[in-house]
């Protein structure tokens, strides 16, 4: 794991552009394409701003959501929503979007079509990971009844369907597994209250109470971005 600090968010989320659009480049030129798996929420909406901006072959370029609640994607709250207004625009629009969710009644309903969808989606070259105040990251929350699966090293799909009862929605994510098997993981973290639950997860033994511990601790190719 790699720690960077960086003074003002502005700093980080410019760096961080910059490191994705290396990434992405030499992905392009080693295997023809590139794979980016970005997070939701409105952290994100500066790091796309500047992503769409940038001079690389787009068209090579798969883009898909390391999680997404099972909404229309009409819906404030979709991360495909939020993709497709600020991230799959200007230069970045000749990109391929795969989403996560499908027509059916209920992310359990739909798990089995979203896998066939990310089929494309054969290595990960870059994801980016949030990290909610509990400790969780991607939809997998240690309040789910589906914790324990979305984090067994024994599970071989690549998506679990979840139903948080601390947040609104089911969801659908991608599995610990998948995160770990990443080429580039990064996680940017802004605010004191975001630094003190990495440090608190960083010391966990039990990984469940806080699954972004996992990564913490697991991950090779973790970089961690902390701003003030």
């Amino acid at each position: 794991m790699n720690i960077s600090n960086f003074k003002t968010p502005a700093l980080m989320t410019a760096h961080l552009a910059q490191e994705i659009e290396a990434k992405l480049t030499q992905a392009i030129s080693e295997n023809g394409k590139a794979t980016l798996l970005v997070s939701g929420g409105k952290s994100p909406i500066a790091l796309f701003e500047l992503l769409n901006q940038r001079d690389l072959d787009w068209s090579k370029v798969i883009i898909s959501l390391v999680d997404d609640r099972w909404v229309g994607t009409d819906n404030s709250d979709s991360n495909e929503r939020l993709v497709n207004q600020y991230l799959l625009v200007n230069k970045a629009a000749a990109a391929q979007f795969v989403g996560l969710v499908g027509s059916q009644e209920s992310a359990f309903d739909g798990i089995g079509d979203a896998v066939e969808r990310i089929n494309d989606i054969a290595q990960i070259d870059v994801m980016i990971l949030g990290m909610g105040e509990d400790g969780h990251t991607a939809s997998i929350f240690p309040c789910s009844s589906q914790v324990h699966d979305a984090m067994s090293a024994d599970n071989k799909q690549r998506l679990i369907a979840v139903e948080p009862t601390t947040a609104p929605y089911q969801r659908i994510s991608f599995t610990l597994n998948e995160i770990l098997a990443a080429k580039q993981v990064y996680l940017p973290l802004s605010g004191e209250k975001k630094l003190a639950v990495f440090e608190q997860a960083q010391q966990l033994s039990d990984l469940a109470q806080m699954p972004i511990s996992a990564v913490i601790k697991q991950h090779n190719a973790l970089d961690v971005l902390v701003s003030e």
